[in-house]
């Protein structure tokens, strides 16, 4: 395993309180004779506290440290996906699924890291594509989701589904969500569908609220690419990429999707253990509490 000296941190830098938690993350870091940048943009927040640096600066053997929740060390792990440059999460945010490490944990968590004892944990990547008339128009990377759904409309769309050269079935549902294994346990979950562990190389196909009430959620082999088709909406449809990314659609667009060419590197401490975090985050197969 790498032995980390350069490292990057970066977080939610338009979160007024986000400068303390900062401060203490680079204190600390600087304490163990780390090589810092921070995020240019907090350049206005934080003035001449380190030397300021982009995730575009990366370099494979850096280490970025996404500082917030879940939604930071995404973005982070899309712009980095196929890079080779790990990202690890401090979790200032609520659930801290993916960003496992507490704040409040670093002097504990942090060292035996940095000195290279860790596990990688590399996910899977969506790509993904709208076409209009026969073009591409749009696209863009998903590590949870690609979503196509009614939009600001109040009526169901309408959407064909393709795996591969095979018809799946056309629905008219609120939308759909293709998901991979780290989206089975987001917006996927919340919709009804399983739970998906990491290291699957499948995609989970989700419906929202469906108008045939025999569409269920079924997993899918991810070496398939996939096709959506809006065959008949009232209003705009949109397709939104880990509800981050969104463009509109019109009836007789097309979204194709596939596994990217690329991973998303994540590193956590050596106990991290995906169903500790389940029963611990989500109260997976919590039993009942007594009366």
């Amino acid at each position: 395993m790498s032995v980390f000296t350069r490292i990057l941190v970066l977080g939610k830098y338009r979160d007024s309180g986000a400068p303390p938690a900062l401060i203490r993350l680079t204190s600390a870091l600087q304490a163990w004779g780390c090589d810092l940048r921070i995020d240019a943009r907090y350049r206005d927040q934080i003035p001449g506290l380190l030397p300021f640096s982009s995730l575009h600066e990366a370099e494979p053997g850096d280490l970025v440290i996404a500082l917030g929740g879940d939604g930071t060390l995404l973005g982070s792990a899309r712009e980095l996906a196929g890079r080779n440059v790990p990202v690890l999460g401090i979790n200032t945010g609520r659930l801290g699924f993916l960003a496992d490490i507490p704040l409040a944990d670093i002097d504990a968590t942090l060292p035996p890291i940095l000195a290279g004892n860790y596990v990688e944990d590399r996910r899977s990547v969506l790509h993904a594509e709208l076409w209009r008339e026969g073009t591409p128009i749009s696209s863009g990377l998903a590590l949870n989701e690609v979503f196509v759904h009614k939009g600001c409309g109040e009526s169901m769309i309408e959407l064909g589904v393709q795996l591969g050269s095979r018809q799946l079935y056309t629905e008219r549902a609120d939308g759909l969500i293709l998901s991979t294994p780290t989206g089975s346990t987001a917006y996927a979950l919340s919709a009804g569908g399983p739970i998906l562990t990491p290291e699957l190389r499948a995609l989970l196909l989700v419906p929202i609220c469906p108008h045939t009430l025999s569409t269920r959620p079924i997993v899918l082999p991810d070496h398939l690419p996939l096709r959506f088709k809006l065959t008949a909406a009232r209003f705009p449809a949109a397709l939104s990429l880990d509800s981050h990314s969104s463009f509109p659609m019109v009836v007789g667009d097309e979204v194709h999707v596939r596994r990217a060419d690329c991973d998303a590197l994540f590193i956590h401490p050596q106990e991290q253990d995906f169903f500790a975090i389940l029963r611990s985050k989500l109260h997976w197969a919590e039993p009942p509490g007594e009366d």
